[in-house]
């Protein structure tokens, strides 16, 4: 079963720079139901998922590469990249090598996106904007956010859900399980929880109170280090005054 370190890692964040949030949670939890709310409250998103979509789309900046990877044989009718057909290449240990390449094509696309997302949100002057990543410790990526916000519920609510899933059997989901961070690892690693096991009104509220308190603490510190700069704007001009009241006396 996957795992991680007891050490919590995040970027380091300057006073008043837009707060990055990591959100993920595992399958069932309600993850892509939050993520929903976020985008209503008008929070910057960036999906991790809706990316690979994009660059597997035809014209998408992997179809190329992927193409010259692993051949003709990759490519939808339309002329994306078929991801049933990509799995089949990749999935099993037999497969491990080919998995590397793809992830080695893949990620530096998708790494590309985020950081254009962030510092759009940056440039902006966005309070906070949201990475949306599934498997944000399974790939180490909380070293990119200030503040991580993990889904979760109990874990018979999460497997009634899952197991409600047309395309889903048991023993696909227990395979689903093993390949993710414990959900009780996630929660000890979270800065966060937004606990789905509640009613829709009640989860919606966490999250309302969290993106609330996110908004508040950063406009908080913009608004102190403004007034930090106009004190020393001021004690500049009241210096400048007194030396030039002392030059005209000489």
């Amino acid at each position: 079963m996957a795992s991680i370190s007891s050490d919590r890692v995040r970027r380091s964040r300057s006073l008043g720079d837009t707060l990055v949030v990591g959100l993920t949670g595992s399958i069932g939890m309600g993850k892509s139901t939050v993520s929903k709310w976020l985008q209503e409250m008008q929070v910057p998103l960036d999906d991790a998922d809706a990316t690979v979509h994009r660059l597997y789309a035809p014209g998408g900046e992997a179809v190329l590469p992927l193409k010259e990877a692993f051949g003709d044989e990759i490519l939808s009718q339309e002329g994306g990249v078929d991801r049933g057909a990509l799995s089949k290449l990749v999935v099993g240990e037999a497969n491990a090598e080919r998995l590397k390449h793809l992830e080695a094509i893949v990620h530096p696309l998708v790494e590309a996106s985020r950081d254009h997302f962030i510092s759009k949100a940056r440039r902006q002057g966005e309070l906070l904007c949201v990475l949306d990543i599934p498997l944000l410790f399974e790939k180490k990526l909380e070293k990119h956010c200030d503040v991580v916000m993990v889904v979760s519920a109990p874990a018979e609510q999460q497997r009634t859900r899952v197991l409600a899933r047309n395309d889903m059997t048991p023993e696909k989901f227990t395979a689903i399980l093993s390949k993710q961070v414990p959900d009780a690892d996630k929660r000890r690693k979270a800065d966060h929880i937004v606990d789905t096991g509640l009613t829709m009104e009640e989860t919606k509220a966490q999250v309302m109170a969290f993106v609330k308190e996110c908004r508040e603490k950063v406009a908080a510190e913009r608004d102190r280090d403004q007034r930090q700069w106009l004190f020393l704007a001021a004690a500049l001009a009241a210096g400048a005054a007194v030396a030039f009241g002392l030059q005209r006396m000489k």
